[in-house]
């Protein structure tokens, strides 16, 4: 249907064309101007097509000087666009290289220049080309919003591979009032890996009130600190307030509970540890949790006994259980127990703790020969040796 009234309006125009054409050869008409002094004279076909040369001059201008520049950079924008969108895509999919020059080819684009140019720098960082990361970084401070973001990228990349000049850099930038959370997380990896873990508390607590980053990220990040800072409390004041801090989920955490363990060590113990294992043992029982159990320090080892027999009876063939029950019958003298809870440990699991024991409690019972040959053993099997059934039966006997 369509080409039915394109060709009625072609038709409709024709006719209009002759009709006019008609009028004007029969009358042409006359066009008189004067004004200041000129006078132009000229029949109405002239005028008429002169008018619309002088349109078609100006539209032309227009076209050239307005339309088309305009065009141009609105398609220069739409390609820097669909560059910018192919080159993140591609890095999400690991196409590393071709994500990199896909960025590159946006970041001429001024609207685009400073996101392509970073966006570029941190998929070279990710592909461990630290002098190009650099590089781009350098194009991207010469932008007004880069001039100050540049550098701080450039440092914490720096001080995550490693340089202590920019992990000052880094330290002297999270003082200030409205450090961004890139530098705070920079600094508390950077004090994590120092050991320096009571060190990043403060700017842990700045990187919850942000509230940038994923609950579950600031939970584990918070977990991993707080570890840490319990593993090197210095004295038992620090120790409980820091304890106080984790949730009910946290405290059955082994890497938690096993930090709870050093520190009580280190400091004295209050029964603080073992507790809290028999709590989440009693929740969630694992092996794991049960070695870390056997290496609890305690104050009243009795008190301990009657609670792991207890476990035992739901639990009989727990290694670690067995090894915690060996321990504690040898610090209440306790030698017989002490042996048969032993050798059933050793026989389920002969790991490095359980030979170590066997090396205890034979010092303790004065057998200087199967001492010695435990310490070797379990000396052998931390190196990852395999312990011969020969040695391990000598052992057990």
């Amino acid at each position: 249907m369509s080409w039915i009234l394109h060709l009625g309006l072609f038709l409709l125009l024709a006719i209009l064309a002759a009709v006019i054409g008609f009028w004007l050869r029969s009358d042409p008409g006359m066009v008189y101007v004067r004004f200041h002094g000129w006078e132009i004279e000229s029949s109405v076909v002239f005028v008429t097509a002169a008018t619309a040369l002088l349109l078609a001059l100006c539209w032309g201008v227009y076209v050239l000087v307005i339309r088309w520049p305009r065009r141009m950079g609105l398609q220069r924008r739409r390609r820097a666009t669909a560059r910018l969108d192919d080159g993140l895509v591609q890095a999400f999919e690991g196409k590393l290289h071709n994500a990199q020059r896909a960025l590159l080819d946006a970041s001429p684009e001024p609207l685009q220049r400073l996101s392509a140019l970073l966006c570029a720098a941190e998929v070279a960082h990710r592909r461990g080309e630290s002098g190009l990361a650099e590089q781009i970084l350098q194009n991207a401070a010469e932008l007004d919003r880069g001039q100050t973001l540049a550098p701080m990228l450039a440092d914490a990349w720096r001080a995550e591979r490693g340089d202590e000049a920019a992990f000052e850099a880094i330290a002297r930038r999270a003082e200030a009032a409205d450090a961004p959370p890139t530098v705070l997380r920079t600094l508390i990896e950077g004090l994590l890996s120092r050991t320096r873990a009571s060190e990043a508390l403060a700017p842990l607590e700045r990187v919850s009130q942000w509230r940038q980053i994923g609950d579950r990220e600031l939970a584990a990040l918070e977990l991993r600190v707080l570890a840490q800072a319990l593993e090197q409390a210095p004295d038992r004041e620090t120790l409980d307030d820091l304890w106080k801090r984790f949730g009910k989920l946290e405290r059955r955490d082994v890497c938690v509970l096993g930090a709870l363990v050093h520190a009580e060590k280190r400091v004295g113990s209050r029964n603080l540890a073992a507790e809290a294992l028999e709590a989440a043992l009693t929740r969630d029982w694992s092996e794991p949790l049960a070695f870390l159990y056997a290496n609890a320090p305690v104050e009243t080892a009795s008190l301990r006994i009657k609670r792991a027999e207890n476990f035992l009876l739901r639990h009989p063939q727990s290694p670690g259980l067995l090894l915690a029950l060996s321990r504690w019958c040898r610090i209440e003298q306790i030698y017989g127990k002490a042996q048969e809870y032993l050798r059933l440990s050793i026989s389920l699991a002969p790991m490095p703790e359980s030979l170590a024991e066997a090396a205890r409690l034979a010092e303790a019972r004065g057998e200087i020969a199967r001492a010695a040959l435990a310490w070797r053993l379990a000396a052998e099997s931390s190196l990852g040796k395999t312990i011969g059934p020969d040695e391990l039966q000598t052992l057990l006997r």
